[in-house]
């Protein structure tokens, strides 16, 4: 089978190299997973420039995030089956034809387009937590968000939307007005520095209950200045790359929080069946037509090199997200479901821990950890017809 393998840091044409590597096989406890599509994020772009906060240790195989459908699974692990569609590790390296992971760190994702469920396994929850943890919302109450034109920010629409909560969407440019008009955007506003009056203008003075924040700087303080006493600005990126900005006014006498998310960190909190009982909910909206991801361009595994430069020159955010389509794999006649006895943290994306060899997984965020990737054949319980398949994966 093939995978993208980084040998080096740099130019990604000279420091990346698609190679033939062994077969992946379960060890205890574990499942391989054939990869279907995975996302290159910036941050994958910047793990092969090896920038500061980003390098890690090589070779290695990029990947945050994809999705696929087991082909194995070990003896001892109960509860998923091969054919079953999984959401890959976050940062378990999916570039790569098959990768071989904990089971319990495996979630199940539901049937679909596997490019927008690729889409699904980060930004929604990332949306979805922020709108549910950090406020107590009602159908009616008003939200407010910058960088609403970013992937997040177009998941906090549409989620809310299905929420019956109103978010007022702020952004840089007026170019994405219309486009988040027709995603369902009720109110979009340029962030300027009398943001807070033209908010309460939308609100006609009703409270705003949360602000979630992907700029940082000074545009935390503007919106923070738009929050009713004791609410929470949440802060899930720093695109200015400054830090979040808070009046001590704001903090001290109207009592407003400011606090970060990180999303794995995040569905940790939540017990398992809450966890899936999110991912189900996301598939449905999917199914429904109600959820999706912006998609800015796909690949194959065979021209993931042009991916990651087409990131590194145009970003993530403002063309919609780019993907590799890495393998076509046939839907099973009939899709296996999750068996009685799950295996426990099935419905939580979780990180993955480290590699030891160039056929090893890949890597994780900064400060998250990676599983090795080859077990030995001798603990392989089941392998169905597409763990052996070696085609190329075509063009999306």
């Amino acid at each position: 089978m093939k995978a993208l393998i980084q040998t080096d840091y740099g130019d990604p044409a000279k420091v990346l190299e698609l190679r033939d590597v062994p077969v992946a096989y379960p060890g205890d406890g574990q499942a391989v997973v054939d990869i279907e599509a995975a996302v290159v994020h910036v941050a994958d772009a910047r793990t092969v420039l090896g920038l500061d906060g980003f390098r890690k240790k090589l070779p290695r195989t990029p990947g945050y995030e994809g999705v696929g459908r087991i082909s194995a699974v070990a003896k001892d692990v109960k509860g998923l089956a091969p054919g079953m569609r999984v959401f890959a590790p976050i940062g378990a390296g999916t570039y790569r034809e098959q990768i071989t992971v904990d089971a319990a760190d495996l979630m199940i994702a539901p049937e679909g387009d596997p490019v927008q469920l690729a889409l699904l396994s980060l930004s929604p929850a990332t949306a979805m937590l922020m709108l549910q943890d950090f406020a107590k919302l009602l159908p009616g109450d008003f939200v407010v968000q910058n960088a609403a034109n970013s992937a997040v920010g177009r998941m906090v629409i549409q989620l809310a939307n299905d929420m019956k909560v109103k978010v007022v969407n702020v952004v840089k440019s007026s170019v994405v007005i219309p486009e988040l008009k027709e995603l369902g955007a009720g109110v979009v506003l340029l962030d300027t520095p009398d943001l807070r009056d033209r908010v309460a203008a939308v609100t006609q003075s009703s409270p705003v209950k949360l602000a979630i924040d992907a700029v940082g700087g000074a545009a935390t303080a503007r919106l923070a200045s738009c929050l009713d006493e004791n609410s929470t600005v949440v802060s899930y990126s720093s695109m200015s790359g400054e830090p979040c900005h808070m009046p001590s006014d704001l903090l001290g006498a109207r009592g407003i929080r400011l606090c970060g998310i990180q999303p794995a960190r995040q569905l940790a909190k939540h017990k398992p069946e809450e966890r899936s009982a999110l991912y189900k909910k996301f598939g449905e909206l999917l199914a429904a037509g109600r959820l999706r991801g912006r998609l800015g361009a796909t690949y194959t595994l065979e021209t993931a090199v042009e991916a990651i430069r087409h990131v590194l020159r145009d970003g993530d955010k403002r063309i919609g997200r780019v993907v590799i389509r890495v393998k076509e794999l046939p839907v099973p006649a009939e899709v296996p479901v999750p068996g009685a006895e799950p295996v426990a943290g099935v419905a939580m994306p979780a990180l993955a821990a480290a590699p030891t060899d160039a056929t090893a997984n890949g890597d994780a965020p900064p400060g998250a950890a990676t599983t090795a990737n080859q077990g030995p054949p001798a603990t392989q319980a089941s392998v169905g017809a597409a763990a052996q398949e070696t085609s190329k994966a075509g063009a999306a």
